[in-house]
């Protein structure tokens, strides 16, 4: 499971490059949002998101603490809105009674009623400002 740089659109590229510099996740999947009513589909598309796993001999405890404390001080530094920033684990049954766990670090314009164009620059500097965030811990 690996995220090819050629699959990663490039708005959320940092925030991928960086989550994987931490060595604590790799990258599996992410979208850098799209929020024109001509890019619609059946699932919703009007949020960015990263998916991982942890890294080979990371525990799944470390990669909550990082996600937990990206969230946190994004909360801190610039609030909930206009972008809400949130990150839970998800569970997918897969085969029989295997059950896949994957993290999901996902960034959601609060008002889903703003303009598309409000919503991807909103959506656009709060992949900055996570980025910024997860690029200060490895330091």
């Amino acid at each position: 499971m690996n995220h090819t740089t050629d699959t990663i659109e490039p708005t959320i590229r940092p925030l991928v490059d960086a989550l994987n510099a931490t060595g604590l996740v790799q990258t599996f999947s992410s979208c850098e949002g799209h929020f024109g009513p001509d890019e619609q589909t059946m699932v919703d598309r009007n949020l960015a998101y990263v998916q991982f796993v942890p890294a080979e001999d990371v525990s799944a405890a470390l990669v909550e603490h990082l996600l937990m404390s990206v969230l946190t001080r994004f909360k801190k530094a610039h609030g909930l809105m206009p972008v809400v920033v949130g990150g839970y684990k998800r569970f997918t049954p897969v085969d029989g009674d295997q059950i896949d766990e994957t993290f999901v670090l996902d960034l959601r314009p609060f008002n889903r009623f703003d303009p598309a164009d409000r919503k991807r620059s909103d959506t656009d500097r709060a992949i900055e400002q996570v980025t910024g965030l997860v690029r200060q811990l490895l330091f």
